[in-house]
């Protein structure tokens, strides 16, 4: 499993920024808060690309996580990047597959069932955003 879905967006860094807000809570997420992480270093000397990360969440799913194991608290809401590379801008979110794993929790079924579903969603949630889906 991997820990984290990065694509190349079609999109600039600040059409991404903007459809954001457009396609998360069609999504059934919502934005919790938007941490502009390259203002941020620069304004501490430190040079780095346009770097914004979104926490989102789905309150059902959160929910259905949380009565799974509760130590999920640590690890949602979910993190939605948006960095300027060289001459692409990336999108990338965090997958809980992976992180839900460390907690070294008991799997069972309505858990597997639960993180796909929530992966595939936020998977849907990156290529849509990149222009990769409709």
């Amino acid at each position: 499993m991997a820990t984290e879905y990065r694509v190349k967006s079609k999109r600039s860094f600040d059409e991404v920024c903007d459809k954001i807000r457009e396609v998360v809570p069609l999504n059934g997420f919502s934005i919790l808060s938007e941490i502009r992480t390259s203002d941020i270093l620069r304004s501490k000397g430190f040079e780095y690309p346009n770097l914004r990360t979104f926490d989102i969440c789905n309150a059902g799913y959160a929910n259905r996580a949380l009565s799974f194991d509760t130590r999920v608290e640590t690890i949602i809401p979910c993190h939605l990047i948006v960095k300027e590379a060289e001459n692409h801008t990336e999108v990338s979110v965090q997958l809980p597959g992976e992180m839900f794993d460390s907690l070294h929790t008991e799997k069972s079924k309505e858990m597997e069932s639960l993180l796909s579903e929530v992966e595939a969603k936020l998977k849907g949630i990156v290529e849509e955003l990149s222009g990769l889906r409709p």
